[in-house]
Parts: structure tokens; C-alpha cells; sequence
């Protein structure tokens, strides 16, 4: 099966505050979209980072780094948000910015969405390409085979083809974008900042198959008894942000001041838990904690909610479904719920 090329811009104002409304051009079913980007001047590009671009004389994020034709619309160094670079090595060897990476995702998903927030934080050029894993492409299955260790698994994103290699698993890949590009700038630079950003994180991530759980349910006392673990999960992973409060009373973030993949790991999963549970299960985060006093979490998440990177994927996300966020989040995880408590319950 052939794949689709659609050629496109993706860009918001400055990566600030968006419409959430649906739009966009719809991702064809059993085909496979690669988004790839046709520049706008650098002129353009250095309104959306007045700030930084002042700062710097006028320059845009990535004058002297890479050659603007490479940088996508979609990093922040286009929008003058990205950190300073000139250069990353990758075991020992240096890879030069011009060496565009390649990641096969889905629009919905929340593992490809830890790399695809790194690649936009790390000012790296990037392609994308969007895959349908309701029907497969072709193309999308042997390139899975290359990489997995499981060479006739179930193919799944994310994938990242970078510097000749071709790489599964999204820890792993997000792990490989952050080493590889942006200086490092989402590593933890403080080692107990990072000990305590990691552990919110871990702790953070447990509730994710408590979230499923909840969604499997399929009666009233299953369901309960996922809420209550679930519930209890999220007081755990707000401890964790209070036990390291003093090490992290600069900033809002997991490892305080500085955003990191701690935060990465954890925050895709935000706005699913949001959304989601609210439509199928009638549970509402954000009034959940106020209830249970996860302050730390309720700020946490307001943090991360509005991180530009965050906003502007979200963003594309509509574009890419043609959809709305709501609706997009919702049809990707109707496959997981067999019961309906308010269809039990008109019964």
C-alpha cells in the first residue's frame, strides 16, 4: 500500500493559546500521512519568538544552527523557544542538525506523544509520518519489523528513524531525542531534582493501568474498585511532588524550574484522563483532586497543560483527525470500554 504525502505548515502564534475546535484535514483511513513543512521566511518566523528573537540581536532560534529550509514548524526553534545548540553527539560520533529524523505516529496516541513533544521542545528537524493503525500501511509494517525485537510483532508507534537507525518503544525514543538534540536541555541538570522529578514520574505512570481498568470495567463494583486504586494512585504520585518541594521551589515542574522528561513521561496522559473518564465513566479530575487536596498535582498539571509544545501538539492533533480534541480522544479509546453505566443505569 502506497503511502499519502500531504505537505503542509503547522504553526500556531507564538505557540500560545489556541482554539481547541475541530478542523484540519482528515487522516484517510489505511493510508499513511507524512507531514513534512514548507517554510516561511525567517522574518516570519522570528514574530512568533519576539521575546528571544530580541534578546539575540533579532535572530531567529536556529540562525547559525541549521539551515532555516530544515527546521520544522512545528519545533520551538522556529518559534524562538528552543535552547541554544551547536551540535550533539551520539556515541562519541557528532550528528549534524541537518540529519532530519523521521518518526512514524498516531494521532492519538499518548507513548508517541512523549518523542513528538521532545522533537517540538528540541528545535530538531523532524518529519512525521501518520499512521492509520486501524489498517496498517505496508511501509509503516516493515519498518516496525526492522527495529522491534519482535520482528513479527504487532507493529506500534512510536518509530524513529534517525542517523541510519530505526528505534521502538517510546521511553526509548524519548530518551534518544532528548540525549541527541537540544544540548540536553530536557535532562535533569540537578541530580536531586531529577531523583525526585523521576520518582513523581514512575509514580504518576502506575495510574495508567488503573486508568484502563476503569475504562474495562464492565459493572458497578468493578468500576469502583478501579476509581478508588486510581484515586489513590494520583494521592501518591501529589506526594511525591510534595516530598520534593524544597528541592523544587523554583518552578512548577516535576524537577521544578526546569521543564524535563520527567514531566514528558507523565503529562500526555493528562488531557486522555480528562477527557476520557469524563465522557465514559462520569469522573472529573480536576475536582477529584481539589477534593482529596492534590494541590501539588493541581499545579503540576496546570503547568504542563499550558507548556506551549503541549498546546500546539494538541493542536495538530485536530488537524490531523479533523476532529475535535474531545472527539478525537474519545473515538481512539471507545475500543476499550464494553460497558456503559448510563445505558445500565436508563435500563
Amino acid at each position: 500500500m502506497m503511502a499519502t504525502t500531504m505537505t503542509t505548515t503547522m504553526m500556531t502564534t507564538a505557540m500560545g493559546a489556541r482554539s481547541l475546535g475541530g478542523g484540519g484535514g482528515r487522516l484517510r483511513r489505511g493510508r499513511a500521512m507524512t507531514t513534512t513543512n514548507k517554510m516561511r521566511t525567517p522574518a516570519t518566523r522570528r514574530d512568533g519568538g519576539r521575546a528571544r528573537a530580541a534578546a539575540r540581536d533579532g535572530a531567529a532560534a536556529h540562525d547559525g544552527i541549521v539551515d532555516a529550509g530544515l527546521v520544522h514548524e512545528s519545533s520551538l526553534a522556529s518559534c524562538g523557544f528552543a535552547p541554544d545548540r551547536r551540535g550533539a553527539t551520539t556515541n562519541g560520533k557528532t550528528t549534524t542538525a541537518k540529519e532530519t529524523a523521521r518518526m512514524w505516529t498516531s494521532a492519538t496516541c499518548p507513548f508517541a506523544h512523549r518523542p513528538w513533544l521532545a522533537l517540538v521542545e528540541s528545535g530538531a528537524p523532524f518529519e512525521l509520518n501518520v499512521e492509520n493503525l486501524e489498517n496498517k500501511s505496508e511501509g509503516f509494517k516493515a519498518t516496525f519489523a526492522r527495529a522491534s525485537p519482535d520482528a513479527s510483532g504487532n507493529p506500534s508507534v512510536p518509530i524513529l528513524e534517525h542517523a541510519g537507525a530505526t528505534m521502538v518503544e517510546s521511553a526509548l525514543v524519548l530518551k534518544y531525542v532528548s540525549e541527541t538534540f537540544g544540548n540536553d536541555a530536557l535532562i535533569p541538570k540537578d541530580p536531586l531534582k531529577g531523583y525526585y522529578g523521576q520518582i513523581f514520574a514512575d509514580t504518576f505512570q502506575a495510574c495508567v493501568p488503573l486508568y484502563f481498568k476503569m475504562l474495562r470495567a464492565t459493572n458497578a463494583e468493578e468500576l469502583a474498585e478501579a476509581e478508588s486504586a486510581f484515586v489513590a494512585g494520583l494521592k501518591k504520585a501529589n506526594r511525591c511532588l510534595e516530598l520534593g518541594t524544597n528541592a523544587r521551589e523554583d518552578g512548577p515542574y516535576a524537577c521544578g524550574a526546569q521543564f524535563t522528561t520527567c514531566d514528558i513521561m507523565a503529562m500526555t496522559f493528562v488531557p486522555r484522563f480528562e477527557i476520557v473518564l469524563d465522557h465514559y465513566r462520569g469522573f472529573n479530575l480536576r475536582v477529584t483532586l481539589k477534593e482529596n487536596d492534590c494541590a501539588a498535582l493541581e499545579s503540576w498539571i496546570a503547568a504542563v497543560s499550558t507548556r506551549p509544545s503541549m498546546v500546539y501538539t494538541l493542536g495538530e492533533i485536530e488537524k490531523m483527525t479533523g476532529k475535535s480534541l474531545t472527539d478525537a480522544f474519545i473515538a481512539h479509546f471507545a475500543k476499550f470500554v464494553s460497558w456503559n453505566p448510563k445505558a445500565a443505569t436508563a435500563a
